[in-house]
């Protein structure tokens, strides 16, 4: 729900509304979502998008847009191209438990934001482990790194903006 800056959520549903004071029905959205990513990265994590899979068609995209790009330009724009989409894939999966799991528990910001950081490892390790057991796929510890990485970067903003909120109000 979009609400103006400065316009507490609790006096547009004219409640007292607490973090974990939601409906099953809210809590079970915001775990339907978690799920739902979660099985996403899971198929990003297949062989259907390995690097030889996503080259056929983000190679021909590159040099369309740049033909005269070095051959060494476009796989390293590829490469750096699956590296972001594992910091983005984290960072919201990180953001979508925060929420979830703020609306399932009363806990302090800093203990649902763990929580949240460590189901985002646990997703990490089991999607690095089943990779290195793919035979097109590799699984890397950098590639965990870099997960932590856009996790723990979208649970800090998301503090930080929560913090600037509670100033506000």
């Amino acid at each position: 729900m979009l609400r103006p800056l400065g316009v507490d959520r609790r006096a547009l549903r004219g409640s007292d509304l607490q973090p974990g004071d939601r409906s099953r029905s809210e809590i079970a959205l915001a775990w339907f979502w978690v799920a739902a990513w979660i099985a996403l990265v899971q198929i990003f994590a297949s062989d259907l998008f390995s690097a030889s899979e996503t080259s056929r068609f983000i190679a021909p995209l590159l040099r369309w847009l740049f033909p005269d790009a070095a051959a060494e330009s476009v796989v390293t724009v590829h490469i750096a191209f699956r590296k972001a989409g594992h910091f983005v894939g984290y960072a919201i999966l990180a953001w979508l438990a925060l929420r979830a799991f703020r609306a399932s528990f009363e806990r302090p910001l800093a203990w649902l934001a763990a929580a949240s950081l460590a189901l985002a490892l646990v997703v990490a390790l089991v999607d690095e482990g089943r990779q290195s057991l793919a035979r097109s796929r590799t699984g890397a510890v950098s590639d965990v790194v870099l997960d932590m990485s856009g996790a723990a970067s979208a649970l800090l903003l998301a503090i930080a903006i929560r913090r600037i909120w509670s100033v506000r109000t």
